[in-house]
């Protein structure tokens, strides 16, 4: 099985012909548009490739540990019917706790904190966005620089900012 694993997972990024994808794009593309399997069976491969170490996981972007042009793939390659009928009986290790996303977290509490300093949301939000732009930066980053300027301290939310500039 080991064997087809790297087969399937070759396959994947062959045929999408990247180097990385995020989880969302894995899993939609061997069950939407290779109609390889349902969803459920999709993740649960993405899991197991992860868990075997031919695949690695960083955040949300999945990046494959073998060289998948040495994988001798076969046209048109679907996955055996053994491979299939493993993922469907496959009982996932436990899973962490998700993460909660601290970018929207952050960026609800900018917007609160604008709201409490007399901003009006819809203005704050456009602001934001305009900025974020302007200077090509993540609309957190500039609703920091928009409160900063404003004189509202920030300080509470550069640890937050920070972790969500570089998750990204």
């Amino acid at each position: 099985m080991p064997d087809e694993l790297e087969t399937c997972l070759a396959a994947i990024f062959l045929n999408k012909g990247k180097d990385v994808l995020t989880t969302k794009e894995f899993t939609m593309y061997a069950s939407l548009d290779l109609r390889w399997m349902p969803n459920r069976d999709a993740e649960t491969l993405m899991n197991i490739l992860v868990e075997k170490g031919l695949m690695s996981k960083t955040n949300e972007y999945l990046r494959p540990a073998i060289d998948t042009s040495s994988v001798n793939v076969p046209v048109a390659y679907r996955p055996s019917d053994n491979l299939l009928k493993m993922l469907k009986e496959h009982t996932p290790k436990q899973q962490p706790a998700k993460k909660k996303d601290v970018s929207s977290d952050l960026l609800t509490k900018l917007i609160q904190k604008a709201l409490e300093s007399g901003m009006e949301k819809g203005a704050f939000v456009s602001e934001c966005n305009k900025v974020s732009k302007r200077i090509d930066v993540s609309t957190e980053v500039a609703a920091l620089m928009i409160l900063r300027e404003k004189g509202v301290d920030i300080s509470p939310f550069i640890d937050d900012a920070r972790s969500s500039v570089l998750i990204r």
